[in-house]
């Protein structure tokens, strides 16, 4: 061992491991007692450091890059309730199985339960959000030690990947001197044996299951593939298209599957609009249901399953997701190799697919009486789903927000190009920090245009992540809903209480969009019409810098809006 000091020593051995084992990014809260572990990181010529002034903000960037690239992403706080504003985010990261590696920084034990500054417990300050947790005590100058240190640091990357994936914490304990003298640079400890080597092997389905499930799958008359939030779902694209050729069977997608995509057998268009109809649902409930990835997001889609009584077979390499316990079958692999195993077993279609081809003319349908709704007033969320669709070049990526627009983006947004990638905070389906998740998938695919479309109640709860858009050189396009509150409430049973209804559910916020706009820098345009929404959305996404583009509306006429599409919808089935 050096004459360093140990935790000088290990923060540079921790780190340097890190990055031996694939670590690239570290978002990092300022803070004194972090100081070792926020210096190892921002001298290490592989890890590049995102500072964030708000640790939720922090963590919430952090996030949004592990979305993006799906490689994990570390973030660093000091001690205290510092650590604490980490846990809306490590919510988020469980429930969406998304791997990040939480580092908090610590009081030694001889300064906790004595009155110490900043000192709360933060053991498994988590709960079970974490997928491992663990607290090594103090550094010390033990012999083996550098061993152990990188022994932690591969353990904790490698438990981020799972499965499932998700998050893991790891809390430090440093004593002072927290940095080290002037000049000097700790140099990373060599290991005294072989780097820990950590592989995982997603299990692949063996014949007997893509057999049964082919099986299964031929002898339903009415079965209906069903895809919910899959970030890696691009990959399925080309053995899923290759057995809905074979199979009649109608493909519900939703944009965050990345499968709703233009050219894609038997994919039926504003499934959302068209189970609204209860009739028509009524007599189109499947007989066998498959699902790939996370629940659907459409509330129709949900209850039509639940109604049907039908074998719900769910296919997810990432856990146990069924809100409505109606499965009758997990299957837990990678559903690439499964879906084309399963189409190789099958033959190829002879006759007419006659029950695909039902949803799929009453999805156009639908889909027409949509857009002719939507030519009038009065302007509300699906105006703006269908100007941005128009408007996005052909590689994008887009983060939905929570709440009204990741709804309005399943029932009005039409089937996509191939290099349009679409990302949201499903997990948890929290409103906080989604201005800081999208701002982390901007930061993590620079050379393609990011779009946030979230609420303004959205922006305001995370103004603080627009400071990262100056500190990191980023652009995106921020296309806030400003209906000036929470707009879904007005859907809910809530507003049929007028005399409490805007204090405690509306809230308007009274906050102009071109101050916030102003306060950070953005470039600010302002959209009252649907006719102008098209031209502000493009020139948007050409501008060089960040734009803000504010389309406001009223929350009354956006109930008015939608429910006038629905009943488009429900005219267009009848004629």
């Amino acid at each position: 061992m050096s004459e360093l000091n140990p935790t000088h020593e290990f923060a540079a051995t921790f780190v340097n491991e890190l990055a031996r084992c694939g670590l690239r990014d570290a978002c990092i809260a300022p803070g004194s007692r972090s100081a070792p572990l926020a210096m190892a990181f921002a001298r290490h010529p592989l890890i590049r450091v995102w500072i964030h002034l708000d640790e939720r903000s922090a963590a919430f960037f952090a996030l949004g890059m592990v979305k993006a690239t799906e490689r994990t992403v570390a973030v660093l706080c000091t001690s205290g309730t510092a650590a604490a504003e980490f846990h809306p985010a490590v919510i988020e990261a469980h429930h969406s199985r998304t791997s990040l590696l939480v580092l908090t920084a610590d009081r030694p034990p001889e300064l906790r339960d004595v009155g110490a500054n900043q000192a709360i417990d933060q053991t498994r300050l988590y709960g079970t959000a974490v997928r491992w947790f663990f607290d090594p005590g103090v550094p010390d100058g033990e012999p083996g030690a550098p061993s152990r240190w990188r022994r932690l640091a591969a353990r904790a990357l490698a438990e981020t990947a799972g499965p499932p994936a998700g998050p893991v914490h790891i809390n430090l304990p440093f004593r002072e001197p927290l940095s080290p003298l002037p000049g000097e640079q700790p140099q990373a400890a060599q290991p005294d044996e072989a780097p820990l080597a950590v592989r995982r092997v997603h299990r692949l389905p063996d014949g007997g299951l893509a057999a049964g499930l082919a099986e299964r799958l031929r002898s339903a008359r009415r079965p209906l593939l069903v895809a919910g939030e899959l970030r890696g779902g691009a990959a399925l694209r080309r053995p899923l298209d290759d057995l809905l050729r074979r199979l009649d069977a109608p493909l519900l997608a939703e944009p965050t599957s990345q499968l709703r995509v233009r050219g894609t057998a038997g994919l039926v268009q504003a499934y959302d609009a068209l189970l609204r109809d209860s009739e028509w649902a009524s007599a189109h409930q499947p007989d066998l249901v498959l699902r790939l990835g996370a629940p659907p997001t459409s509330k129709p889609l949900s209850q039509l399953i639940a109604r049907a009584g039908a074998p719900l077979v769910i296919v997810d390499s990432n856990g146990w997701r069924d809100p409505d316990q109606v499965a009758s079958e997990f299957v837990r692999c990678e559903p690439e190799e499964l879906l084309a195993a399963v189409a190789s077993l099958l033959p190829r279609r002879s006759g007419a697919a006659v029950w695909q081809r039902a949803w799929c003319e009453a999805g156009q349908a639908a889909t027409a009486a949509l857009t002719a709704r939507l030519a009038e007033p009065p302007l509300h969320e699906g105006h703006v789903v269908q100007g941005l669709a128009g408007a996005l070049p052909d590689k994008a990526r887009v983060v939905i927000g929570s709440s009204m627009p990741i709804r309005d983006a399943d029932t009005f947004w039409p089937p996509a190009l191939p290099g349009q990638h679409f990302l949201a905070n499903r997990g948890a389906s929290g409103i906080d920090g989604l201005v800081s998740t999208g701002l982390g998938a901007a930061a993590a695919a620079h050379d393609v245009p990011t779009v946030l479309l979230l609420g303004d109640l959205s922006l305001y709860h995370d103004m603080n992540g627009l400071w990262a858009l100056r500190r990191h050189g980023l652009r995106a396009v921020i296309v806030v809903l400003d209906n000036d509150g929470g707009g879904i409430f007005s859907f809910l049973p809530q507003s049929e209480h007028p005399d409490v209804f805007e204090e405690l559910f509306g809230t308007p916020l009274g906050v102009r969009m071109e101050d916030v706009a102003r306060l950070y820098g953005l470039e600010f345009c302002a959209v009252e019409a649907a006719a102008d929404l098209p031209g502000a959305l493009r020139a948007a996404l050409t501008c060089e810098r960040s734009v803000m583009v504010s389309v406001r509306f009223e929350r009354a006429g956006s109930v008015i809006g939608h429910r006038a599409c629905w009943a488009a919808v429900s005219g267009s089935l009848r004629a």
